[in-house]
C-alpha cells in the first residue's frame, strides 16, 4: 500500500543539521504522501522532538553537532520503540550502514540518492512490521542484487580472483581483507617469502609488482631484507621505505605463513588518503541538496509555488557558497604547499567584511543565527578576501562542532584589532589544544567530520598577513578563537608573498 493511500498519513520527523537539506526533504515527503510534523538541527534536540511528537518515521542524519547521529539513535529507539529510523549519512554504505543497523536503525540512505529513489525506499521501510529485516541500503552507486552464485566456494587465496558475497548481507574474508585501511601482505614461510596476498592498500604501497606467487625481494628490496632479519621472531615492527612512502611494518606468524601489516596513515600518502575521504563526505552534503532542488525542479506548479521556488534558489546559493569554501580551502593549502600564496595587504575595515560574509552565508536559516558586535571600528591591514576565509572557517567550525548562541565580536586591544568567534559548545579537549591548527587534524570521538584543514589555513594565513590566531576557553564554557590583527597605520606591503610557508607547517 502506498503512503498516499494509508487512512492516516505516515508523522514523519527528520533530523539533519542542513536547514537546506530539512526543507527540501519536508517538501518531497509532502508530495509523496508523509506528513511531515517536526525538524530539529542536532541528536539531542531531535531526541527531544521525538519524545514530544510520537512519529511514525524518522530520518536521521548521522554527521551533526553537540550530538551526532549514532549517539541519538539508541535514546530514540526506546521513546519510540515502533518507529521506523531511517538514517541518512554522507558516509559510503560499505563504511557505516552495518554500524547503523546494528545500533537499531530501520534502513540506511546515503545522501545524493534521488528523492524519488528515497521516497521508494522510505516506503519499502515502512511498509513491514516493526521487527521485519532492514532492506539493504540505498546508496549512490546501485549494488547488484545477490544471485545463487554468492554461495559459491572462496577461490584459493592465490588465484588472483576476487570471490562474491558469501551471502546477501556478508562479505567473505577475501573482500574484508582488501577493504581494511591497512596494508596487508602474506608471505610464505620460506626463503624467498613469496606472495600469498595483498589487499588493495598493500598494492598501493609496493606497487603494480605485488601479485601472488611473486618473491617479495622483486617487489621491495628493503622490506625483504627487513622480513627476513626478523623471521625467526615471534613478532616484530620496523619503518621501511616503499614506493607509496614511509610505512609502519608489523609482522606476526601464523603456522605456515608469515603476515606482515603496512600502516601508512602517519605519512603523507596517508593523510592524502584520509583527506580525500572526508572532503568527499563534505563535499557530499550540499552536493545532494543542489542535486535533489534540480530534481526538484521537474515538479508541478502545484508543488512548487513562487515562495517555495525561490526559497529552494536561495538553497542553492548557500550550499553552492559552501562548495566554494571547501575548493577554497583545498587550493589554499596547495598554494602554501607550493610557496606560492600570494596576499594584497591593504587597509580594510573588518564590519565589512564580516556583515557581508554572516548575510550571504547565514541569512534566511533560523537554526544559524550569528550576531555580529562591533566595538572597534578601526581598519586593518589584511588582504580582504582572505580575512572572509579565516572569518568564515571558523565560523563554519562553530556551526559543525559547537552550538548556539553564535557571536562574531570585533574589539579593540591596543594597536591590534581582535576578532573573536564564539560559540557555546563542549570546547575543544584539552589534550588535543597543541595540534588544533595543525593540517588534516580533528580531534577524536565524534561523528561530525571536516576536510582537517579549515584551521590550518586560518592560522597559516594570519601568520601571512603579520596577524595571530588563538584559542581559549570560553568563560561559560564553548570556545573563543580570536584573530588579531594590526590596526591600519601605514601600509605594510602593497602585494606580499608567502615563500616557504609550506616548510613552516609542523608545529
Amino acid at each position: 500500500m502506498s503512503a498516499a493511500a494509508r487512512a492516516r498519513p505516515l508523522r514523519v520527523v527528520v533530523i539533519d543539521d542542513t536547514a537546506d537539506l530539512r526543507d527540501l526533504l519536508r517538501l518531497a515527503l509532502g508530495r509523496g504522501g508523509y506528513d511531515v510534523v517536526g525538524e530539529a538541527g542536532d541528536g539531542r534536540r531531535g531526541i527531544e522532538v521525538v519524545r514530544e511528537l510520537r512519529p511514525d518515521l524518522v530520518l536521521l542524519d548521522l554527521s551533526m553537532p553537540v550530538m551526532d547521529g549514532l549517539e541519538a539513535l539508541p535514546s530514540i529507539r526506546r521513546a519510540v520503540p515502533r518507529a521506523k529510523v531511517v538514517v541518512l549519512s554522507g558516509f559510503g554504505a560499505t563504511q557505516m550502514s552495518e554500524r547503523a543497523l546494528a545500533a537499531g536503525a530501520d534502513g540506511y540512505v546515503q545522501k545524493g540518492a534521488s528523492l524519488d529513489s528515497l521516497l521508494t525506499y522510505v516506503a519499502e521501510v515502512t511498509a513491514g512490521p516493526p521487527a521485519a529485516r532492514a532492506p539493504r541500503p540505498l546508496s549512490v552507486v546501485t549494488t547488484p542484487e545477490p544471485t545463487a552464485d554468492d554461495t559459491a566456494p572462496v577461490p584459493e587465496a592465490d588465484s588472483g580472483a576476487t570471490p562474491a558475497p558469501t551471502s546477501a548481507g556478508q562479505v567473505s574474508w577475501w573482500q574484508a581483507l582488501s577493504l581494511a585501511p591497512m596494508g596487508i601482505l602474506e608471505l610464505a614461510d620460506e626463503p624467498v617469502f613469496r606472495i600469498v596476498f595483498a589487499n588493495t592498500t598493500a598494492q598501493r604501497l609496493l606497487g603494480p609488482t605485488a601479485a601472488p606467487g611473486t618473491p617479495l625481494g622483486f617487489v621491495s628490496g628493503p622490506l625483504a631484507t627487513l622480513v627476513a632479519y626478523h623471521r625467526l621472531d615471534a613478532d616484530a615492527s620496523f619503518e621501511v621505505e616503499l614506493d607509496g612512502g614511509s610505512v609502519r611494518a608489523t609482522m606476526r606468524r601464523t603456522g605456515w605463513s608469515v603476515l606482515v601489516f603496512l600502516d601508512s596513515t602517519a605519512d603523507d600518502v596517508g593523510l592524502l588518503r584520509r583527506a580525500i575521504a572526508t572532503t568527499a563526505h563534505e563535499i557530499r552534503g550540499p552536493v545532494a541538496v543542489i542535486c535533489g532542488i534540480a530534481e526538484a525542479s521537474d515538479w508541478g506548479e502545484s508543488d512548487l509555488e513562487p515562495e517555495v521556488r525561490g526559497r529552494l534558489m536561495g538553497s542553492v546559493a548557500r550550499q553552492a557558497r559552501m562548495l566554494d569554501s571547501i575548493t577554497a580551502d583545498l587550493l589554499t593549502a596547495a598554494q602554501i604547499q607550493h610557496g606560492t600564496l600570494r596576499l594584497d595587504l591593504r587597509p580594510v575595515r573588518p564590519r565589512q567584511v564580516i556583515e557581508s560574509l554572516v548575510h550571504d552565508r547565514y541569512r534566511g536559516d533560523p537554526d544559524l543565527v550569528v550576531e555580529v558586535r562591533i566595538d572597534d571600528d578601526r581598519e586593518v591591514q589584511a588582504d580582504a578576501l582572505r580575512l572572509e576565509q579565516m572569518v568564515g572557517n571558523l565560523l563554519g567550525n562553530a556551526l559543525k562542532y559547537a552550538r548556539a548562541p553564535f557571536l562574531v565580536h570585533v574589539r579593540g586591544e591596543g594597536e591590534r584589532v581582535c576578532i573573536d568567534v564564539v560559540d557555546h559548545g563542549p570546547g575543544v579537549p584539552e589534550d588535543f589544544r597543541g595540534d588544533l591548527f595543525r593540517e588534516f587534524t580533528r580531534a577524536s570521538g565524534t561523528v561530525a567530520t571536516g576536510t582537517g584543514l579549515g584551521l590550518y589555513v586560518v592560522r597559516t594565513l594570519a601568520e601571512a598577513q603579520h596577524a595571530s590566531i588563538a584559542y581559549a576557553p570560553g568563560r561559560y564554557g564553548g570556545s573563543v578563537f580570536t584573530i588579531s590583527l594590526a590596526a591600519a597605520q601605514e601600509p605594510l606591503l602593497a602585494e606580499s608573498p608567502v615563500e616557504g610557508v609550506g616548510g613552516a607547517v609542523e608545529q
